[in-house]
């Protein structure tokens, strides 16, 4: 049904720019034919960009042209073999109605909507639904440091990223690395983490928050310290889920004001007497 949709759509663009394939202007070229649907000069005539030149114009044009040709083929084929028990008016006229109604609803949330959400609203929000977002996957807060296998950088690192104040290990990891990650509000999946790293560095079985892990892999070594770690099936953080609250949240508004906008049109219909019901 969507696809055929999509063809009704089509083609009730291809009758309006087409007129069935009569031109206004008797003088419009025909640049292309398909049964009795012709393609006009004048429908492409704003496709050039000043300043294109002739050859970039030509292929352009061709590639509309040949589009055209496979689409009008298509609805033709269609029109030949539409299915007995297909009401087309009705299809179109339902399709029409969808479409108005979508495109008004649109407006009315675009206009009405208050996108403004607390972060008092979103953490309560967290803290009522939070089991509805068990993880399916491990997630990590960490920082990686990939570094040139040189004894004094390797030991200074180490003693930083051991300590308890990070100030200095951010420092050094930023300044001797060739490659790092010191977003400590960021979480990523635990495979995202596994990719960055050789293999097999970070055991997920013995994963622990404030450990320090390292391995040597030819001319560089890594560092990763595990700032935070939760498990899957375990209830994510909520900074970890709070772009998907404030979707829903928005969401449950939207659903909200369109309800509540129905409520009010019918509510006025009954005391305007705009609709009846005959027994």
């Amino acid at each position: 049904m969507r696809h055929f949709l999509v063809f009704v759509l089509s083609s009730l663009i291809v009758m309006h720019s087409c007129r069935n394939g009569f031109s206004k202007n008797p003088k419009d070229l025909v640049i292309a034919k398909v049964g009795s649907r012709n393609l006009f000069k004048s429908q492409i005539s704003d496709m050039i960009i000043p300043g294109t030149s002739p050859t970039d114009s030509a292929a352009i044009v061709d590639g509309f042209v040949q589009n055209w040709i496979r689409e009008n083929l298509m609805i033709v084929e269609a029109e030949k073999n539409i299915a007995a028990d297909i009401n087309l008016n009705k299809l179109v006229d339902d399709y029409r109605s969808s479409l108005l109604v979508y495109n008004f609803e649109k407006r009315l949330v675009d206009k009405n909507l208050d996108t403004i959400i607390s972060n008092a609203e979103q953490k309560v929000y967290y803290e009522e639904n939070k089991n509805q977002y068990l993880l399916s996957h491990p997630i990590v807060r960490c920082i990686i440091s990939k570094i040139p296998a040189r004894q004094q950088e390797m030991r200074a690192i180490r003693t930083a990223l051991n300590k308890s104040d990070l100030t200095e290990a951010m420092f050094l990891v930023k300044e001797k690395s060739v490659y790092h990650h010191i977003d400590l509000e960021k979480w990523m999946s635990f495979e995202d983490l596994r990719s960055l790293i050789p293999v097999d560095m970070v055991p997920q079985g013995s994963i622990k928050s404030g450990k320090v892990y390292e391995k040597n892999e030819g001319e560089f070594y890594f560092f990763v310290k595990i700032i935070g770690f939760y498990d899957e099936k375990q209830i994510p953080p909520f900074e970890y889920i709070k772009s998907k609250i404030t979707k829903t949240i928005l969401s449950q508004r939207k659903n909200n004001l369109l309800k509540q906008y129905r409520a009010k049109l019918y509510e006025n219909g009954i005391t305007n007497g705009d609709f009846e019901i005959f027994e």
